[in-house]
């Protein structure tokens, strides 16, 4: 058989398996197209996810809301059997402290704190509202919180703020006081790493198994 045959036989063998596995989620490729995960993955970011791969507890998760053909992407917190509890933005699971450097929260930084590190603001980019002449809010981790060693108060939403478009059966809660609340079996909770700019569970529920797609790999 001529090598020029072989190579277009063979390159159309790849093309169907990508098909294949694309149309079976056994490989999905998916471009970010939000901050709701950041730092962790930025608008434009590749990853990579299976079918394959059992969705478990810090997984990232692909997921179809009903009648929705759009793909989400949110941090798998808990499975079905666990209790989630937020306190003032700090997520505990099953009563115990969940430790996550990575995620993205909102703190208070005053204008001469910000002075400090304003290079830095500038050059990653990290999000920064003026509330007031001489108060601003900054997101970022607490991990950078560390290393720019800084002292800051993190901004908590309380009840009546930003809670009205709460899951209609945790509008009791606020998205950083939230909770205690058993996820039901064959379920998850989802999250977005950057927590103040996710539409995650807190705002559409638990997630069911047969509404996962895939869980990513990078």
């Amino acid at each position: 058989m001529p090598k020029r045959v072989i190579v277009i036989i063979s390159g159309g063998l790849l093309v169907l398996l990508f098909i294949i596995a694309r149309l079976t989620h056994g490989l999905d490729y998916l471009i970010i197209p939000t901050s709701s995960n950041e730092p962790t993955f930025h608008p434009g970011n590749i990853i990579f996810a299976t079918r394959l791969k059992k969705p478990d507890r810090n997984a990232f998760i692909c997921f179809k809301r009903r009648n929705e053909k759009y793909i989400y992407v949110s941090r798998c917190i808990a499975k079905g059997g666990d209790i989630v509890e937020i306190k003032d933005a700090v997520v505990y699971l099953n009563n115990k402290k969940l430790d996550e450097p990575y995620t993205w929260n909102e703190y208070h930084i005053s204008s001469k704190e910000l002075s400090t590190i304003r290079g830095y603001v500038d050059r990653y980019k990290y999000p920064l509202r003026q509330l007031n002449d001489s108060t601003y809010s900054i997101t970022f981790s607490a991990a950078e919180l560390r290393n720019y060693h800084l002292n800051l108060k993190p901004v908590i939403l309380t009840h009546g703020v930003d809670d009205s478009e709460l899951f209609i059966d945790f509008r009791k809660y606020s998205p950083d006081n939230f909770g205690p609340v058993k996820v039901p079996e064959n379920s998850y909770f989802l999250m977005g790493d950057n927590r103040h700019d996710a539409f995650d569970s807190r705002y559409i529920g638990f997630i069911k198994n047969d509404a996962v797609v895939s869980t990513v790999i990078r």
